[in-house]
């Protein structure tokens, strides 16, 4: 039986991975603005379309099955995944992680951070394109996209560097999900789960409060558990058809986002005739794409997509012996938009890597750098077409 790790230090405890995953339709939370949530809060796990063998176009399997108690989720990359003399290291075939969430529990006070900030519009249903799992975005008879529709209002000295940010892993667990949006600067664009429970809760909420969205999509990466990556998973071994029912599975888990970015996939993305599909379906719904392999370009230029590259990821800081790792990165990002006036990382939502972004980006226009939304880089490195 394959097994998980679980928890920290003296607590971590190993946890059967068949007891973990639960799989489920799309939930739309209703009456959610008052429904009080928490890190033990019991319910549905969310996960990928299981799809028929003999199935035809346009038909879907989807499967329930009850979760357990607690907020456990899979662990986001550690610093190895993001080494490129790692990438072709295997992992160990039960490799599969699983974190007890430990973050302090929220409180759900306000959390429209800053009342400055344009909230990021509701999708219209002109946008919309209803499928058998639910809504997904389409470009408007009148030409609207949601790349331009969903976007963090932003504006800026032309000379004034520019830097933004994408945190990801957001949604798999509330304290972190609140403090991201809490804390975080709404020039902060924030990037959701797929797995994740109550995700039109928390990205409204997030809208609410300025912050630009993105949709994670689970790709096949060198090495590791392909079981890591749920069900929904991109991955080279299967076909066009197949990913592609995939793709719409996770584009309809929730609305409002501006672009979609991976998440690991240094092996799919290397692969254009896996890569170049998924990238045409984004291109054609009006969705952007964010990459941080650097290995999506190729399919990237052959589809015409709007996407941008990531200039550095910045190391998960799940404890204190992280955060000078995450200063450093953050300061290369400063010197990368001195010299080339626009930067963007990326990361994941860790305790330590919110404080750190979040005193970091206030303190940016004192140093006559301007924060900004992922969407700006796009925009300003002529991607967002």
């Amino acid at each position: 039986m394959s097994s998980a790790i679980s928890g920290h230090g003296a607590n971590r405890i190993a946890l059967p991975v068949e007891n973990i995953e639960s799989l489920a339709p799309r939930v739309n939370i209703a009456a959610a603005e008052e429904e009080r949530l928490s890190p033990a809060q019991e319910g549905v796990r969310l996960g990928a379309p299981r799809l028929r063998d003999n199935e035809s176009d346009g038909e879907y399997e989807i499967a329930a099955i009850e979760a357990g108690e607690g907020e456990d989720f899979l662990e986001y990359p550690d610093e190895y995944d993001f080494s490129d003399e790692m990438r072709d290291e295997p992992l160990s075939p039960d490799d599969v992680v699983i974190t007890i969430a430990g973050a302090k529990p929220p409180t759900i006070a306000s959390l429209n951070s800053s009342p400055l900030a344009a909230p990021i519009p509701d999708p219209p249903s002109a946008m919309l394109q209803k499928t058998p799992l639910g809504d997904v975005p389409r470009i408007a008879a009148d030409g609207r996209k949601a790349m331009h529709v969903y976007a963090h209002k932003f504006s800026a000295k032309k000379d004034e560097p520019k830097i933004a940010i994408v945190v990801g892993g957001l949604g798999l667990n509330t304290a972190l999900t609140e403090r991201a949006i809490d804390d975080l600067p709404p020039e902060v664009s924030l990037a959701f789960a797929p797995y994740a429970k109550n995700l039109d809760f928390w990205t409204r909420k997030a809208r609410q409060a300025g912050h630009e969205i993105l949709i994670e999509l689970p790709m096949e990466g060198y090495g590791g558990n392909q079981q890591a990556l749920g069900g929904a998973a991109l991955l080279s071994s299967r076909t066009e058809k197949e990913n592609l029912q995939r793709l719409d599975w996770l584009l309809s888990r929730f609305g409002g986002y501006f672009g979609a970015t991976n998440y690991l996939g240094a092996k799919f993305t290397t692969n254009e005739d896996a890569m170049a599909p998924i990238l045409a379906k984004l291109r054609d719904a009006g969705v952007a794409y964010i990459d941080d392999t650097g290995a999506a370009r190729m399919a990237g230029d052959k589809t015409g997509v709007s996407m941008t590259t990531v200039n550095r990821v910045i190391p998960p800081a799940a404890d204190e012996t992280a955060r000078d790792k995450v200063k450093r990165e953050l300061l290369a990002l400063e010197k990368i938009a001195a010299r080339d006036g626009v930067a963007l990382g990326k990361t994941y939502a860790y305790e330590t890597s919110i404080d750190e972004i979040s005193k970091w980006a206030r303190e940016l226009k004192s140093k006559g750098i301007a924060p900004a939304p992922a969407s700006a880089v796009l925009q300003l490195r002529g991607g967002a077409g």
